[in-house]
């Protein structure tokens, strides 16, 4: 039921419409993970995008985690090629946090959520819960890679 809930999330017009406006692609969807690549704005000496590895055990009533991805090395990215900016910074922490170079530090990361149970509570209009899709993490995912404040690599 996990993968036919996240196949479903995937063909949903939500996941295709970011899809379609190119604010993100899916690269790939193995079960229990997922690779999607989510567009940032342009930046001197920076991509064009990011890719992100989701682990999905347990989806959606599970949040999944994730955390940024090189589809070179499948590894996660070096610290030196993670985004930078203010917001981009403390989502895609580098600083050994519980769950490190692998997850979001963000209350819809399993992760987060775990390292600070009160998130849910806290920030109900950001906390993962069962009625979220993939979409609304890779839509705040890509407002913190097109916000003024990111700064490329």
């Amino acid at each position: 039921p996990d993968e036919r809930a996240l196949r479903e999330h995937l063909r949903s017009g939500r996941f295709q419409s970011g899809a379609t406006t190119g604010h993100w692609r899916l690269i790939s969807a193995t079960w229990p993970t997922a690779l999607v690549a989510v567009t940032a704005a342009q930046r001197a000496n920076s991509p064009g995008e990011f890719a992100l590895r989701f682990e999905l055990s347990g989806y959606p009533h599970t949040a999944p985690t994730g955390g940024l991805w090189d589809l070179d090395t499948g590894a996660s990215l070096a610290a030196d090629r993670r985004p930078k900016g203010e917001r981009a910074a403390q989502l895609f922490r580098t600083d050994g946090w519980l769950g490190g170079a692998t997850a979001m530090y963000a209350p819809w990361d399993r992760m987060g959520l775990q390292a600070h149970p009160d998130w849910a509570q806290k920030y109900p209009r950001d906390a993962w819960n069962p009625a979220r899709d993939l979409s609304f993490i890779l839509s705040n995912v890509h407002e913190v890679l097109n916000a003024h404040d990111y700064l490329g690599i």
